[in-house]
């Protein structure tokens, strides 16, 4: 017995130059290939022999016995190389087939039907494995195994595929021991893999030159669901491909669109979901796809084609549960385009038409920021408060008294505006309102001349929300608060650093302008003009141009620069239209002309302010 083990190693060692030969076959002359052939055959009869007897001896054998298990293990090796040698002469036939395509093809042109070749690979008498062509020409495979370790299938996917099968070292060898029956007919072989590994609560990653087995907690995945999502996509993909005209890939369709939709990916949703609705019209999935086409368009700040669609689907499901959302849906989408009142009227619409429903709330809810919107903030408040008693959500509760306290800000009721945007900050933690609540307050204490609160408030806005949309106006005033508390050089700086970060910022150019009146508020009247004449260079086209104009006027004024003083005021008066602004430089070019004793051309002036 010890010489038959001998000789199966020496067998095992000798393996590796027959794989060789057949890997270099395509370098060598047809004659090699031949011979390398008949090798092949002889070596693989030979050791089908050479298994029929190991096994007889293996049956003689007591079981428990050290030998017996030596043998055991010698015999799953054999087999395994069976197996190899004949895929190594499925190979070589394949070789042969391919230099044979050209005749192949002249018989396909002229009509003669295509033999389709079929491997079958049989490592034992408990596991088939056969691969043939699919109608594309695409490998597919079945396989039939009985009571056989899911390690033994694994290792003949492995040969038959010509990939290595990793398992992670993390997996407990007993999860890859226990039988199973497996029967699946023409299916890819990732396929396979997936029904097999799945058994086992296990999942792979298939890589360019081997497959990894691997568990779940070891994949870097943030949860369960998600990767599930994940997998369950690529099966719909798969199933788009493998199965195009089947009536069930709908469903592929619509799920890999509810795929897309939740994770953002409106125009991919888009697409799966117009597929569903021309394609399979008369599908249980057509009515929700043609929904959410809707939202879709929403989503990508289509109106016009969202409202289309949202109409579409009212006009083929009048009856459809989802009627009130696809009305609300036309709302926001009127909403968008800045159809305020339309906007309103269809609110009023799901309103008064489902006055009961959940969806009443938001309706409502929705007419009060139409309102706001049409600068309406009276009535827009009183419609918040009927919203804050149909709604029982905290969180919409919340945002109920955030606009509530942003329409008081609009009405300049700055006291009432304080006080709920106060209560909102101290009660809510909603990071989405918090943030422009915190810039609110702020000002309201700045308009109020709560200029020590108004600092204190934007500097922890500014701390809390560096990244805020809102910082550029919070610094400007922060920096309009210290300015009024006659902190002028802390002020300069807070501009200077403002312009520095935001040199583009609608409040760029304020700031810019205001470091012009910090020196003047400081009677360095010379630096004033130099901050007034910077201002006005790099703003020509500002909105506070005027009054940047005026404070270099007032400026040269009281630095005793009269004749200067006259011309700016007279760039003034060129430039603006107003009647109070024009009625001040009036009177001011009257006062230079009366200190340089010019007292006809200073009565002149002060007619001309009289109007």
């Amino acid at each position: 017995m010890n010489r038959r083990i001998i000789f199966i190693l020496i067998f095992l060692l000798g393996v590796f130059p027959v794989c060789s030969l057949s890997k270099a076959g395509e370098e060598t002359t047809g004659e090699a290939k031949e011979d390398i052939s008949n090798t092949v055959q002889g070596v693989l009869n030979e050791e089908r022999k050479n298994l029929e007897m190991l096994q007889m001896q293996l049956q003689a054998i007591d079981e428990s016995s050290e030998l017996s298990e030596s043998l055991n293990k010698e015999l799953r090796n054999l087999e395994m190389l069976q197996m190899q040698l004949q895929i190594l002469r499925d190979q070589e036939l394949e070789e042969k087939e391919d230099n044979g395509a050209g005749t192949k093809a002249a018989e396909k042109k002229s009509g003669a039907p295509e033999e389709r070749k079929e491997v079958f690979i049989q490592p034992n008498e408990n596991i088939m494995l056969k691969k043939e062509l699919d109608e594309y020409d695409m490998p597919v495979y079945s396989i039939n195994a009985k009571q056989v370790q899911v390690s033994e299938i694994l290792k003949a996917l492995s040969a038959v595929y010509g990939k290595s099968i990793i398992v992670d070292e993390e997996i407990a060898p007993e999860y890859l021991s226990s039988f199973i029956n497996v029967s699946i007919k023409k299916s890819p072989l990732q396929d396979i893999l997936e029904v097999i590994i799945g058994m086992r609560n296990l999942e792979f990653i298939p890589k360019e030159n081997a497959i990894f087995v691997t568990s779940l907690s070891q994949l870097n995945v943030d949860t369960a669901s998600d990767y599930y999502k994940d997998k369950a996509a690529q099966i719909y993909q798969r199933a788009q491909i493998k199965y195009p005209n089947d009536k069930m890939v709908v469903k592929a369709y619509y799920e890999l669109g509810n795929y897309y939709y939740d994770l953002g990916f409106n125009f991919l949703a888009l697409q799966e979901y117009q597929v569903v609705v021309k394609k399979y019209i008369t599908s249980l999935f057509a009515k929700d796809a043609l929904f959410k086409i809707g939202d879709c368009y929403y989503r990508l700040n289509d109106p016009e084609s969202a409202i289309r669609a949202y109409f579409q689907f009212i006009y083929g499901y009048p009856k459809d549960p989802l009627i009130a959302d696809a009305f609300m849906g036309i709302g926001d989408s009127l909403m968008m385009q800045g159809f305020y009142v339309r906007a309103k009227d269809t609110y009023e619409r799901v309103l008064n038409g489902y006055p009961e429903a959940e969806i009443a709330a938001k309706a409502q809810l929705n007419i009060a920021k139409a309102l706001a919107k049409m600068e309406k903030y009276r009535e827009a408040i009183r419609a918040l408060m009927e919203a804050r008693e149909l709604y029982n959500s905290l969180q919409v509760g919340v945002e109920i008294e955030y606009l509530i306290g942003k329409c008081l800000f609009s009405l300049k009721e700055y006291e009432d505006a304080k006080t709920v945007l106060g209560n909102f900050l101290a009660n809510a933690g909603n990071e989405r309102y918090a943030e422009d609540a915190s810039f609110l307050l702020g000002e309201c204490f700045y308009n109020n001349e709560n200029y020590v609160e108004a600092f204190q408030v934007f500097k922890r806005a500014l701390e809390t929300y560096p990244n805020s949309s809102n910082v550029p106006r919070g610094m400007y005033f922060l920096g309009k608060s210290l300015r009024a508390m006659h902190f002028y050089d802390s002020a300069i700086k807070t501009f200077r650093e403002g312009i520095q970060f935001w040199p583009t910022n609608e409040y760029a150019d304020k700031m810019a302008m205001e470091i012009g009146w910090c020196y003047f508020d400081d009677d360095n009247y010379a630096r004033a003009q130099e901050g007034f004449k910077d201002f006005i260079k790099k703003y020509p086209y500002s909105k506070v141009l005027i009054e940047g104009m005026v404070g270099l006027a007032d400026a040269l004024f009281c630095e005793k620069k009269y004749e200067q003083a006259v011309k700016a005021y007279i760039d003034v008066l060129g430039n603006s239209s107003e009647k109070e602004i024009r009625a001040f430089a009036f009177e001011r070019i009257g006062a230079c002309y009366k200190a340089m004793g010019k007292l006809e051309q200073a009565i002149k002036a002060f007619r001309l302010e009289l109007g």
